[in-house]
């Protein structure tokens, strides 16, 4: 950041991140109990407040208006990836889909699961690897599966089921 009286919009940017992280800390600061560490956040938040006012009264009064009407139209996201999970090469990709319709595609996936014959193939599943890095936790009946076992079956037994959910004991052949 410079000291002029206008701000670029990759300092006004430098600045919002500053001003989000100051209401980050207020949050942590609410719910820590170590005295060492409360102390420490307070000061960054003291220090980050005074960095910030100090760039706000160099600015001129059109800019000032500027930066605040900018301010309460900020949203800052924060993503997560956890590289054991997903693969590094495709994480800069994000596609947005209503919860709904992902808990229909998961839930349409668990049909498959229930042919699933348990077992070496559990590790190596498809399914099972994309409900874990997308982080869902639908249909999961074990909390702590045996080896070879899936944790979204409720047990080992085979069953053949139809879309409709119709449950089918006798194995189906496939039609010709």
């Amino acid at each position: 950041m410079k000291k002029a009286p206008y701000m670029a919009s990759a300092e006004m940017q430098q600045l919002m991140w500053l001003s989000a992280m100051v209401q980050m800390v207020e949050r942590i600061t609410e719910t820590t109990k170590e005295r060492d560490w409360l102390d420490k956040l307070k000061n960054i938040e003291i220090m980050t407040n005074e960095l910030i006012g100090e760039r706000l009264i160099l600015l001129d009064e059109k800019e000032k208006k500027k930066v605040e009407r900018r301010a309460t139209h900020l949203a800052i996201k924060v993503y997560g990836y956890d590289d054991v999970r997903v693969d590094k090469s495709d994480h800069d990709r994000s596609v947005t889909v209503k919860f709904e319709d992902l808990l229909t595609l998961a839930d349409a996936a668990l049909l498959e699961c229930y042919s699933c014959p348990q077992g070496d193939c559990v590790k190596n599943c498809q399914y099972r690897i994309a409900f874990h890095s997308l982080g869902l936790n639908c249909g999961a009946a074990r909390e702590n599966p045996a080896d070879g076992e899936c944790e979204f079956r409720f047990n080992n037994e085979q069953k053949h089921v139809t879309p409709q959910y119709e449950r089918v004991d006798e194995k189906i052949e496939q039609i010709p």
